[in-house]
């Protein structure tokens, strides 16, 4: 019996169980298979798995390569991408994410054992990143790194990261919502979501960039800060949200 966790993450059950089987075959016992998006991000909260078998052409708001790129940011698992596509245009945009390798459907016992058996044990030999490395990649470039300096008349105004609730486009402009006043600054909110610490600030919407710090509560729907504010989370950024938080649900 092996005691590895694979996820299967495939809207299509038919496949999905054929995985399951070939795996459980294979002495694998602990599988789990997820349909959605949701479903994914639910399943590698609690589960943490070993590895994960992710359909390209899955249904929904994200396909399985969209999918993907926010499973890497949750868990250091070895991706494996499943498809029936040779399309030149998703094969590039998958490498992009550098998954552990593909699988080709239809597929049969042989290819499954081989690609789980060499990526698992690539997964146990890979040396263990250095604790100096991490800190490097959290630490900022500038000297300041606490706070923001906004441009206000003729004077850059110290704005600390915890006062700076959240940004809203508006036009070719954008509003800075902080503690003691409002912001106009003709940026666009690319360019503040780059110059916004990635840990503390998140896009939930097309226009709206949040602290996450600030947020109270939300649903699918609306984000309610500890300002009062209410922000609107757009529907293909909630996955993306609830990967970066961490929830306790029923199931």
């Amino acid at each position: 019996m092996k005691e590895e966790r694979i996820l299967i993450v495939e809207d299509d059950i038919s496949i999905a169980e054929n995985i399951q089987e070939i795996l459980e075959l294979l002495g694998y016992v602990n599988i789990d298979i997820a349909n959605s998006a949701n479903q994914c991000i639910k399943v590698i909260k609690k589960y943490r798995p070993d590895l994960i078998f992710m359909d390209i052409k899955l249904k929904g708001d994200k396909d399985g390569i969209e999918l993907g790129e926010i499973v890497k940011q949750m868990v250091d698992a070895p991706l494996v991408f499943v498809t029936s596509y040779s399309d030149p245009t998703i094969i590039e945009r998958a490498k992009r994410i550098a998954p552990a390798g593909f699988i080709v459907k239809p597929f049969n016992t042989n290819d499954i054992h081989a690609i789980v058996e060499i990526v698992l044990y690539n997964k146990r030999t890979k040396p263990a990143p250095e604790a100096a490395v991490v800190k490097v990649s959290n630490e900022s470039p500038f000297l300041v790194n606490d706070a923001v300096f906004i441009k206000a008349d003729n004077a850059f105004e110290r704005v600390p990261y915890e006062d700076l609730y959240y940004v809203e486009a508006n036009g070719n402009m954008v509003s800075i919502f902080t503690k003691n006043r409002e912001y106009s600054i003709r940026k666009s909110m690319k360019e503040i979501e780059d110059i916004l610490p990635s840990h503390l600030f998140l896009r939930v919407q097309k226009s709206f960039i949040v602290q996450l710090g600030q947020i109270e509560s939300f649903n699918t729907k609306d984000i309610n800060l500890k300002s009062g504010a209410v922000v609107q989370v757009g529907r293909q950024y909630y996955n993306s949200f609830l990967a970066k938080l961490n929830t306790i649900t029923e199931s």
